[in-house]
């Protein structure tokens, strides 16, 4: 978890109250990103409850962030299937996962360009030492 700093803010963050410091945020990714997607979702919880999003492919292309209502709403929304991707886009693999028919356990994963000091913060909240 990250907090706000009082660093000079870049300018994409003049004038957006959603903006945080992600230098050392702990960005997780889930378990069934496939590495040959084109794009993989990660994401990093804040303190105060605000999420951020990127493209842990390419994260230099931008970053959303999300108050924790609108993180709440996008949940609900992809829980119901609201952001369900066309099956003619999928696998069959997919389209089983995506319909509830297969057991996939999905657990959220570290993501490997976290900084050396966002994982150790991270290890150690895990372990109780922070």
């Amino acid at each position: 978890m990250v907090t706000n700093t009082s660093q000079k803010i870049p300018p994409e963050a003049m004038g957006n109250e959603k903006w945080h410091d992600t230098t050392h945020a702990v960005w997780m990714r889930s378990s069934l990103s496939n590495p040959d997607s084109e794009a993989i979702v990660e994401v990093a919880e804040f303190d105060d409850g605000f999420r951020a999003v990127r493209d842990g492919k390419s994260p230099e292309k931008g970053t959303l962030f999300f108050t924790p209502a609108e993180w709440e709403a996008f949940v609900l929304g992809a829980r119901d299937g609201e952001f369900d991707i066309p099956e003619e886009y999928l696998t069959e693999e997919e389209i089983k996962i995506q319909r509830g028919e297969t057991e996939v356990e999905a657990t959220w994963v570290p993501s490997p360009l976290n900084t050396p000091e966002a994982l150790e913060a991270y290890e150690a909240c895990l372990s109780g030492q922070a």
